[in-house]
């Protein structure tokens, strides 16, 4: 029997909107690596995200959300704008407690 519950909703004044990282015919979510932070554009190609003007855009055949196991360091300041890229076009980015407790990702999503 197919499952039923809520999707999440958009609260009037949250500056993220977190209804994309889930879709109610089901979600597909994708791993990705530290590796894959190094080359944005192709990223954004593998996750099916539209490319305009080299900034992701979501679209019907997007990933819903990613799971990144390891958090780039707080110095990387690329791979973490490519993870906030992906976070502002309401991609969930999924990453372990440990990681965000060492290395915290502003809006991402924990992993218990």
């Amino acid at each position: 029997q197919r499952r039923t519950g809520q999707l999440p909703v958009q609260k009037e004044g949250e500056e993220v909107d977190y209804r994309g990282v889930l879709h109610r015919d089901g979600s597909v979510l994708m791993s990705v690596t530290l590796d894959h932070l190094k080359a944005p554009e192709l990223l954004y190609k593998s996750l099916a995200a539209k490319l305009i003007v080299g900034m992701p855009f979501k679209d019907l055949a997007t990933v819903d959300s990613i799971l990144v196991r390891e958090l780039p360091p707080q110095d990387d300041k690329n791979a973490r704008l490519v993870l906030k890229r992906l976070i502002d076009i309401s991609m969930g980015v999924i990453t372990p407690l440990s990681e965000q407790l060492t290395k915290p990702l502003p809006n991402a999503l924990v992993l218990v």
